[in-house]
């Protein structure tokens, strides 16, 4: 697509934790023009988008019907529901509109040989892009591939997660991963695996980018379990139940692991074993030379925002999506995401 002459045409797909701060920004955004917002919830439906993301009316409403929204001609649909649905982006796409999406897609390969040659014949039919990423898998991901840049030598890259999650109030994201099942329950090592497919795509990307021969990607897993009943407000967790997660997935060449992408997550503070957090992202580069750099929030456990950090570096990628070649695009195809248009300049 060429570059934009006319404020972007953007429909946000759900108003859910990620939803109402993409709403935001987009509203904020000075090349950014909401025109739409779909709604899978029936109480949601008819109801203003401000009014839903805790803003002043915006005068647009939330609908559940894909064809009126495709019917606005959006140039991109920020694509942020829980769970994705292939139906739903192929149409998207063919429609000729772009996609940024949040929902667990990076470069599409975990949803299978044929929904990706779907997903890519889509895009050559409407010209358009899509283009997924979050915080983690995306944005770290990205810090990464740039602190490789000062090496000569890269042994091992690392990208660590290490947050207490506990404010983010999505009780079925976690339920999805396995939280609250029993530790020792053996379905709890597949589930996390299946239910976190972006992750592997985010290795494969970093490979890509590096122009490394993956040899294989291996998943570990190990558990918290919580040392009483836990009632978080948004769920609960039983006593004796996954309260905690620390995984990797490892790219290994020669049976060493080069790329490491490793989650440390907690929810709540009653847990054995508690692991200490680094309330951020961490960066390790073993090589010549080594380099470690730390992305973090500031502010304390209470005030961490992971929405926000989801949302953000979506919706500052859309100019450059919607300039972009169609296709499935990732992060080390696009120039430089900044945080343009963001700086307060009121003194």
């Amino acid at each position: 697509m060429s570059k934009a002459t006319h404020p972007i045409r953007v429909v946000q797909w759900t108003t859910g934790v990620v939803g109402k701060p993409s709403v935001r920004a987009i509203v904020a955004h000075p090349l950014l023009e909401l025109v739409g917002c779909y709604c899978h919830a029936p109480d949601k439906v008819g109801q203003d988008i401000g009014t839903l993301c805790g803003m002043a009316p915006l005068g647009i409403t939330a609908t559940n019907d894909i064809d009126a929204l495709l019917a606005l001609k959006p140039d991109c649909v920020s694509y942020m529901p829980q769970f994705p649905n292939v139906d739903e982006m192929e149409k998207i796409l063919a429609s000729g509109c772009d996609i940024v999406s949040t929902a667990y897609f990076m470069t599409g390969t975990q949803f299978g040989k044929d929904e990706v040659a779907r997903l890519r014949a889509a895009t050559l039919k409407g010209g358009s892009s899509i283009y997924g990423g979050g915080v983690n898998p995306g944005h770290a991901n990205v810090i990464a591939l740039v602190a490789s840049a000062g090496c000569a030598r890269i042994d091992k890259i690392s990208v660590l997660e290490s947050v207490d999650a506990t404010p983010y109030e999505s009780a079925g994201t976690w339920t999805a991963i396995g939280f609250g099942l029993p530790v020792d329950d053996p379905a709890a090592p597949p589930l996390a695996e299946r239910a976190m497919p972006s992750f592997k795509e985010a290795v494969e990307m970093m490979a890509n980018a590096l122009k490394i021969d993956v040899d294989e990607i291996r998943f570990d897993v190990e558990y918290a379990a919580a040392t009483e009943d836990v009632d978080l407000g948004y769920m609960k967790i039983g006593k004796g139940c996954i309260s905690g997660l620390r995984c990797c997935w490892s790219a290994r060449v020669n049976g060493k692991p080069a790329i490491e992408l490793k989650v440390a997550w907690k929810l709540g503070t009653k847990l054995e074993p508690n692991w200490p957090v680094e309330e951020g992202w961490l960066i390790e580069i073993q090589g010549q030379p080594n380099i470690r750099c730390k992305y973090q929030q500031t502010g304390g456990t209470r005030d961490f925002d992971p929405a926000t950090l989801t949302a953000m570096p979506m919706i500052h990628a859309i100019p450059h999506v919607f300039a972009a070649a169609p296709g499935i695009i990732t992060a080390d195809q696009l120039p430089l995401v900044t945080g343009a248009y963001c700086v307060n300049t009121q003194g």
